[in-house]
């Protein structure tokens, strides 16, 4: 949701790129399979901790290469339109690979005991609830949007919220280890505990749930016809939901002019 007031801005620094794909006659397709591999390889890092988060040098590349994933996620839309090469499949391959780029990576999140290093148990249900949540706010969405309902702006945990918000806590987790591995130069037992990011996952689960919920409740409001004449007036939205109201309406009469049809016959 917040990301979105900067797409704007963004835009000015991806065309270039966008443009240099279509004229090498790169497909949007390629570019999803593109960004879903490059997160592969961002979860192989994530789930590699002794390597990248213990050695400050090296913590960069996991948060830099999940960076370029959604780079090329964003870059495969803007080529798809751009060129006209918009199709449903290829939406469909979009958010399919999206999914499984999520998956990926909170799985390396999760085998390198990020969530929760004390206790295994612990750890792979955080990221296993934490996935879950992630895929239903997709789907609640998806789902919605192909009943009509308007869903923009609704939650504060979008996937690009999700991705900058982990990339952001493994960074500062990455620099909590540095800082205390050069005041304290070792460590009691000789290894790190992570300090920031098993609280960051409980927050961060929080807000998931409460992007999902919601969604949930926007959409029974809009269906239900009680949407907020604020949130209309917000996106320029009253004259298409009193549209929308209408035709459900007519939908709703003809439903039952033709169930109590079916009855008298």
């Amino acid at each position: 949701m917040v990301l979105n007031n900067f797409r704007h801005v963004i835009k000015k620094y991806i065309d270039k790129p966008i443009d240099w794909f279509i004229a090498h006659n790169v497909s949007p397709n390629t570019l999803s399979f593109i960004g879903f591999s490059i997160s592969v390889l961002a979860a192989i890092g994530y789930a590699l901790p002794e390597i990248f988060i213990y050695r400050w040098y090296l913590a960069w590349v996991p948060v830099i290469l999940f960076f370029i994933s959604g780079f090329f996620d964003v870059l495969d839309g803007g080529v798809a339109r751009k060129s006209g090469q918009t199709s449903k499949f290829g939406g469909f391959l979009d958010s399919t690979l999206d999914r499984l780029g999520d998956g990926v990576v909170i799985f390396g999140l999760t085998y390198g005991g990020m969530f929760w290093r004390w206790d295994e148990n612990i750890n792979n249900t955080l990221g296993f609830i934490i996935f879950g949540i992630m895929v239903l706010i997709s789907y609640t969405r998806s789902r919605a949007e192909n009943e009509g309902v308007f869903m923009q702006g609704i939650g504060i945990m979008e996937r690009a919220e999700r991705m900058f918000i982990i990339m952001g806590a493994y960074i500062i987790e990455s620099s909590l280890k540095t800082s205390e591995l050069f005041k304290f130069n070792l460590y009691p037992d000789g290894t790190y505990h992570y300090r920031f990011f098993p609280v960051f996952s409980l927050v961060f689960l929080a807000l998931c749930i409460q992007t999902l919920v919601a969604r949930v409740l926007h959409t029974y409001r809009w269906l239900s016809g009680k949407c907020s004449d604020k949130y209309l007036e917000k996106y320029d939205l009253i004259e298409k939901y009193e549209a929308y109201k209408k035709t459900t309406r007519e939908q709703n009469s003809k439903e039952k002019n033709q169930k109590s049809s079916k009855i008298k016959k």
